[in-house]
């Protein structure tokens, strides 16, 4: 059992409960429904609520949400199973602002006798994880443990003792035992041995008090048998017989099976026991995750200011002891850059004389010569008259501010890639507004940035279009599926009216952002590519047309008569299509009393009458020589046969003119329609072919129809 204790006694509640309300972090009990049972004032303020506001609500209040549901049933699970209740979480503050924050979560004992939630929290927006590395938590959690008077060993699931807190040491000087350092790596219960015998008394399941074994009941925490207990025993001192208790509990989550053992002197306060537990609970778990060195700042007599309280990470991170700050107040001023002390002084002296809190980042010179970053923060304990006391932490963020620099050099590098690169660059946000495009885009769009901010994606003044001319609407817009989908859209081509160039061709690639799962903009990279889409419309065009009279080719005729025959076919299909076939009479004569130039005449004038008789979806298309066929979307036979009428009549009417010439033409037209039961495109054109013939055979300049 541990030796005899230090007669000074264990802290004053009403002291932990300043240090509590001091301390930096938020802190808060949680009951078992949820609800909050106590807050700190670091707590309030993290989330922007009055205390009054958070006690006897739900802690979901500052849970965005959509996660409300699965935060209280974590909470529930980990107070019956243990089940983890820890890490980075986002939180909501009171004015919507979602946030991110580092939560540690511990049982303990509730008024009601269920177990509550233990909760503290620090916001990590602005900190990277190596702020949260697991050096800087254990350097933390050693200067929390000194600051506490109880005395406390971490012990590894052999029962050797791995670490002890000042308290421990101190008693341990007084009372012969070998000092701090001497009892690292000795078994515990060697050490309580030497401490002297000691009678021990340890809780029943009942409540009752019997006496057991400390071994024995320490041995069931170490091999996992149990998470914990308590006892209490006296041992005889040289200052008299005091009275103790022993909290053994295993850390819960660890996977190396340690346990700590705290020992409070209760000789005092032995009817607060329960007071005492809580409390010496919510330090010990404070100090488990939390980096950094603690600081009290305070105002002594004769208006001195000066350290009262130091932890030990102050030499990791300045190169100094404790005593050395406690002992001179300048002493980490003058590790302070000089171009950064005038800011450091004035935001320290502002703070004091509003007593308001003060937070501020600074350059120092460790004394080994190591350039770092701090991050200084403290609040003042509320007084009626001036403030006299700050509690803070300083922290080491180094990393963050080397990152924070990489970040800067990489952002100036892309900036410049964005002003240079060729190709146009617009960035939109989750709502298709443009936020910036880059000067290419603004050159190749014919717009500036402004202009284009004017024009959402849905702007009629867009009139996007697709390469065969048809509308490309406003949810079409490569930037618009990207975010609509989340995935990149490449490889489309659009077209944009801009002013003087007509319409400019864009090859387009879309590529969204999103930020933990949620799209929240999306950049589109594009080039000019104008003069390919026209050499391609060209060529498409050449390939298409009939080079002498400017109507549709017969590889084009086939395409078109093979989608409408489609349309024709489909099960239910109501569409119609009629075609016309049309030969020049007696065109070998022209060909042969006037030369090839005036047929060449003919042919075409004859094209530019078919072409003036029909409608902008009808097909004109030269099949033969001097043949043409015409195909009518949506078109009966009697509409058909009225078109054909008109055409026989107007060319008989009006010889063609050529070089002075009135060369009589008249033609015949065989009218059919697409039918659902033909076999193929020949039958097709064969029934219309076999109107003609007979239209022909009748004596030529009329039209028939095909028998149905």
């Amino acid at each position: 059992m541990p030796w005899p204790a230090d007669a000074s006694g264990p802290p004053a509640p009403g002291l932990v409960a300043q240090v509590v309300d001091h301390a930096p972090m938020g802190i808060a009990v949680i009951d078992a429904e949820g609800i909050y049972r106590s807050v700190n004032p670091a707590h309030c303020a993290l989330y922007g609520y009055r205390a009054d506001e958070l006690l006897g609500r739900s802690f979901t209040v500052v849970v965005p949400p959509g996660r409300q549901v699965l935060a209280l049933a974590r909470h529930r699970a980990f107070l019956a199973t243990g089940s983890p209740m820890g890490g980075e979480f986002e939180v909501q503050h009171r004015d919507g602002r979602v946030f991110n924050v580092l939560l540690h979560s511990v049982a303990v004992p509730g008024a009601d006798g269920r177990p509550n939630r233990l909760a503290y929290v620090l916001d990590i927006t602005q900190r990277t994880r190596a702020e949260r590395a697991l050096q800087a938590q254990r350097e933390f959690l050693q200067s929390v443990l000194d600051a506490l008077t109880a005395h406390v060993c971490v012990l590894d699931a052999q029962g050797v003792v791995l670490s002890v807190n000042r308290a421990w040491r101190e008693f341990g000087t007084r009372h012969g035992m070998p000092p701090g350092p001497g009892v690292l790596g000795m078994n515990y219960l060697a050490v309580c041995a030497q401490a002297g015998q000691v009678q021990v008394q340890v809780p029943a399941d009942d409540g009752s008090v019997s006496p057991a074994s400390f071994a024995e009941q320490l041995q069931a925490v170490l091999a996992g048998q149990r998470d914990g207990f308590q006892a209490e025993y006296f041992c005889d001192t040289p200052e008299g017989r005091q009275w103790f208790v022993a909290r053994v509990s295993r850390i819960a989550g660890n996977a190396s099976g340690h346990t700590v053992v705290a020992h409070d002197n209760i000789t005092a306060l032995r009817q607060a026991l329960d007071i005492l537990r809580d409390d010496e609970a919510l330090l010990l778990d404070m100090a488990a995750s939390i980096p950094g060195a603690m600081f009290r700042l305070a105002l002594q007599a004769g208006a001195q200011w000066c350290f009262t309280y130091v932890s030990p990470g102050i030499t990791t991170l300045f190169g100094l002891t404790p005593a050395q700050v406690c002992g001179d107040i300048r002493a980490l001023r003058r590790h302070i850059l000089p171009e950064d002390q005038q800011t450091h002084d004035s935001v320290i002296r502002a703070a004091i004389a509003a007593g308001q809190p003060f937070e501020q980042e600074y350059r120092i010179r460790s004394t080994d010569g190591t350039l770092k970053w701090v991050h200084a923060k403290a609040l003042p304990k509320a007084a009626d008259g001036p403030v006299r006391l700050w509690t803070g932490m300083l922290q080491d963020v180094s990393a963050r501010k080397h990152m924070e620099a990489v970040l800067r050099g990489s952002e100036e590098r892309y900036r410049t890639l964005f002003e240079t690169v060729a190709q146009g660059v617009v960035y939109q946000d989750a709502q298709g507004r443009v936020q910036s495009a880059n000067p290419a885009a603004q050159r190749i769009l014919g717009r500036s940035l402004a202009q284009m901010q004017a024009q959402h994606a849905d702007d009629p003044g867009w009139q996007a279009v697709r390469e065969d001319g048809s509308p490309l609407l406003a949810d079409e817009h490569p930037a618009s599926v990207a975010l609509r989908t989340g995935a990149p859209v490449t490889d489309v081509v659009m077209g944009v009216p801009v002013a003087g160039r007509g319409t400019v061709w864009l090859l387009v690639n879309a590529t969204p952002l999103a930020r933990q799962g949620v799209v929240q903009e999306v950049y589109a990279s594009f080039e000019d590519i104008t003069e390919r889409v026209l050499l391609s419309q060209e060529l498409t065009l050449q390939a298409s047309t009939d080079y002498l009279t400017g109507v549709a080719n017969r590889r084009s005729l086939m395409q078109r008569l093979a989608l409408e025959f489609e349309r024709v076919k489909l099960p239910g299909s109501q569409h119609r299509c009629a075609v016309l076939a049309v030969d020049l009479d007696l065109f070998k004569q022209i060909n042969d009393s006037h030369g090839h130039a005036a047929g060449d005449a003919v042919l075409q004038q004859v094209a530019a009458l078919m072409r003036r008789l029909t409608r902008a979806n009808d097909l004109v298309a030269r099949s033969g020589g001097e043949e043409f066929t015409l195909l009518l979307p949506d078109t009966g036979t009697d509409d058909a046969l009225a078109l054909a009428e008109r055409l026989r009549g107007g060319l008989a009417a009006q010889p063609v003119q050529h070089q002075g010439l009135q060369l009589a033409v008249t033609v015949s037209v065989g009218v059919s329609e697409l039918l659902a039961p033909d076999a193929s495109l020949d039958a097709v054109l064969a029934r219309a072919d076999g109107a003609l013939y007979a239209a022909k055979a009748g004596g030529r300049n009329q039209v028939r129809l095909a028998p149905g």
